[in-house]
């Protein structure tokens, strides 16, 4: 994918960059590599066998557990299938495709490019890329499904690779998964675990949904130019010119793109005006059942998957029938199948990846590792600045581990947080501390099982591009966001700022 004649030399980190990727490429297909990442596991795990930790949040015992037994084979054959149709983004991601495939095939994409993003300013596309793609997340995992697809299709419209603009957005949901303007889904889920970690200590202490929402707001802004200094000086540099069938388009409609636009835009305020409208009564099945609209047993959040499939589909279909791109229902059928089609390779990798993520978790190699670096870490008794910045690394490297955040934050909280609280700082620091090093990893780790689905896209793009070229993309902006985000807390406690509403750094 990098062209050497087009890269510019930016010293170490250029190098750097060429060895991740030329590694990286040399590796076998990524099917192949996850197969032979299962045989690893299984090794691993005979050799470890055995092997004990104590769950800090449970008490009990973690044990690995060799998976090269006759038992666990058996268990291997049997749950082939449903480790197949429990891995999230293989389901996710063909529901979402169905309305995004609609959405380029029938030409609306293009249309829409073409009267909004072509005629913005060049110089804001990548910000406002990056500022939606994190605070995508206020509608859960929703943003991983959508925007690569969404930035691969704008870097199109405007002439650039589209390798770079996918690798942007999913920088950018991923790797600032944590921040957002407002407060959201994952702001409840960990401070279901903050708050009785801090009652270890204090058993008064009353924990705050809203207890890093300053902090995270301005993540958003500030993740945001740290992102797109990387984009324009590391990673466009590297993708170079795309060589496949780019689509360049004029900035004008004809009558029926412009009527097509118009009809869309009918069918997609009604749409949202019946889901508005469903949304609003105090008992609707839209709210949980304390009348949250963002609580996970709701059906807005529940049914959130489908929900932007509709937001793509429907005015899809209807700008189809009004260009008259489609005739009749067997065009529109013609149409999903064809997008489905599109994402055969994908099918292909989230087969094996969901056999490796299982293997991983049967293990319980992942939860050892980050368990006994947690005990590790609370043992070598340092304070102050080297404490958080070592508790962000280690959050980072438990994190291409153990890819789920509550499983995570479920048993380091009752081990960092009242360790922090010893040390004076108030239990949402800890939890900040901890929401930065899980998304800094996020990008690059393979453990992601939204990797899967970028992998299966950008080879839409591009068929030579490996596993080593979107890692090349992927790793600048980790380690920029990692050296950066960690600046940034440290500023903003110098300066006394507090992280909420009423809230400071430390305990009173």
């Amino acid at each position: 994918m990098s062209n050497q004649a087009e890269t510019k030399k930016l010293g170490m980190m250029t190098r750097f960059l060429n060895a991740v990727e030329r590694v990286g490429n040399k590796m076998c297909d990524p099917v192949t590599l996850f197969v032979c990442i299962c045989v690893i596991i299984v090794v691993a795990s005979a050799i470890f066998s055995g092997a004990t930790v104590q769950n800090p949040a449970t008490g009990e015992d973690i044990t690995i557990t060799s998976l090269a037994t006759f038992d666990n084979f058996v268990w291997m054959l049997s749950s082939f299938t449903s480790n197949v149709a429990n891995f999230p983004t293989l389901i996710l991601g063909l529901v979402v495709v169905l309305g995004v495939g609609l959405f380029e095939s029938t030409g609306l994409a293009s249309a829409l490019m073409r009267v909004s993003v072509m005629k913005a300013p060049k110089a804001l596309i990548v910000p406002l890329l990056l500022l939606i793609s994190v605070n995508s997340n206020i509608a859960g995992d929703a943003g991983f499904l959508v925007m690569p697809m969404i930035g691969a299709l704008v870097f199109m419209s405007i002439g650039e690779n589209p390798i770079a603009g996918m690798a942007l957005c999913y920088a950018g949901v991923a790797g600032g998964f944590s921040a957002n303007f407002l407060v959201g889904s994952t702001d409840a889920l960990l401070i279901g675990y903050t708050g009785p970690a801090a009652q270890i200590i204090d058993p008064n202490y009353q924990a705050n949904i809203m207890c890093n929402w300053y902090f995270m707001a301005a993540s958003a802004v500030f993740l945001t130019f740290v992102g797109t200094v990387v984009h324009h000086f590391f990673v466009k540099p590297r993708v170079g010119a795309y060589h496949g069938e780019l689509e360049q388009h004029s900035t004008t409609l004809t009558p029926e793109e412009s009527k097509g636009l118009k009809v869309a835009g009918i069918a997609l305020l009604v749409l949202v005006a019946v889901l508005v409208a469903a949304c609003i009564p105090a008992d609707s099945p839209m709210r949980d059942e304390t009348g949250d609209l963002l609580g996970y047993s709701g059906g807005l959040i529940s049914g959130i998957v489908p929900i932007i499939m509709l937001v793509f589909f429907v005015p899809s279909v209807a700008y189809g029938f009004a260009t008259g791109k489609y005739k009749n229902d067997k065009d529109l059928v013609k149409g999903l199948t064809s997008a489905v089609g599109s994402m055969s390779g994908y099918v292909t990798f989230c087969i094996v990846a969901a056999q490796m993520i299982a293997y991983f978790n049967k293990s319980n190699i992942g939860s050892f590792i980050a368990i006994s670096g947690a005990n590790f870490l609370s043992s070598i008794g340092l304070t102050g600045i080297p404490l958080m910045v070592l508790f962000i690394l280690l959050v980072c490297l438990v994190n291409l581990l153990v890819a789920s955040a509550s499983a995570k934050w479920a048993f380091l909280a009752p081990v960092f947080v009242p360790m922090f609280m010893l040390l004076g700082y108030d239990p949402s620091f800890t939890q900040v501390l901890y929401r930065i090093g899980d998304s800094i990893t996020n990008p690059i780790t393979p453990m992601f099982a939204y990797f899967a689905m970028l992998v299966g896209t950008a080879e839409k793009y591009d068929k030579k591009a490996g596993i080593g070229s979107l890692m090349s993309c992927l790793l600048p902006y980790s380690l920029a966001f990692f050296v950066m985000w960690a600046l940034f807390i440290i500023v903003w406690i110098t300066l006394g700022i507090p992280l909420r509403p009423g809230g400071a750094v430390y305990l009173a």
